[in-house]
């Protein structure tokens, strides 16, 4: 006696659980559509959500030099500006062939005025309220800039520029609900608000978050935030909390293969 092999019964009988050559090309057809998916939800995050940059000058020098890559970020711009101390790319309020690299210094709604210290020495003063004297207000901290700032050190006109005519003191002007005060670390060689007056909130177009050029200095970039020195007291500092005369520090996206 012999046995015949038999096969289970499947849901529609005899052998239907068998892939055959129409599933075959059912599941290829899915797999390709998954890597299809897969490849435009990439390209969809390289394009919308990160941008890759190359900083053109030393405005922004010491923290970053001439000739670093840097990845910037656009993710968070979607659901707030971006915050004080930040380093960010700009479309500058000017005729210009490629985007700055700036820090933030002045929020949207704050008064901001520049003078210099006793030495000469520029400084920068925030106040979150209108201020009732030409003078006063709190004076930022920035270990990010490099050296003694010294050029442009009168600030600012009702468009948020220096000005020569301005007195000793400085003026005070109020930064516009939709737009930020920024300016370069290196003072003395950047173009910034106070050459091209306030940034508009629709011109920032990323916030830089890692230098991945050179390898020597590969890591996140340097956002060191500013902080509020209270004016008469001694020492006394708080952390801020709240959210390229040169070209130098300008950037720009590395051309696209051809």
């Amino acid at each position: 006696m012999s046995l015949e092999p038999t096969t289970a019964p499947g849901p529609n009988g005899p052998g239907a659980g068998a892939a055959g050559p129409q599933g075959g090309r059912h599941s290829l057809i899915r797999d390709l559509l998954e890597v299809v998916a897969l490849a435009a939800i990439i390209y969809l995050v390289i394009a919308f959500a990160i941008r890759p940059v190359h900083v053109e000058g030393t405005s922004m020098y010491p923290g970053l030099h001439n000739n670093d890559l840097l990845i910037t970020e656009r993710v968070s711009l979607y659901f707030s500006g971006p915050s004080r101390g930040q380093i960010v790319i700009i479309n500058p309020p000017i005729a210009s062939p490629t985007d700055f690299i700036k820090r933030v210094i002045g929020l949207p709604g704050e008064w901001v005025r520049i003078a210099p210290g006793s030495n000469g020495v520029g400084h920068v003063y925030i106040s979150n309220t209108k201020p009732t004297s030409a003078t006063g207000g709190t004076a930022l901290v920035e270990p990010y800039i490099n050296g003694p700032w010294t050029q442009e050190v009168l600030c600012c006109t009702a468009a948020g520029t220096a000005s020569p005519t301005l007195p000793a003191t400085g003026s005070w002007a109020h930064i516009p609900k939709n737009d930020y005060f920024v300016m370069g670390d290196n003072r003395n060689v950047s173009e910034d608000s106070r050459t091209f007056g306030w940034e508009p909130r629709s011109g920032v177009q990323g916030i830089a978050v890692f230098r991945f050029w050179p390898l020597s200095r590969i890591g996140p970039v340097p956002a060191q935030m500013p902080m509020l020195a209270l004016v008469g007291a001694t020492g006394i500092v708080v952390p801020v909390r709240r959210r390229r005369v040169s070209r130098g520090g300008s950037s720009q996206t590395p051309p696209a293969p051809t």
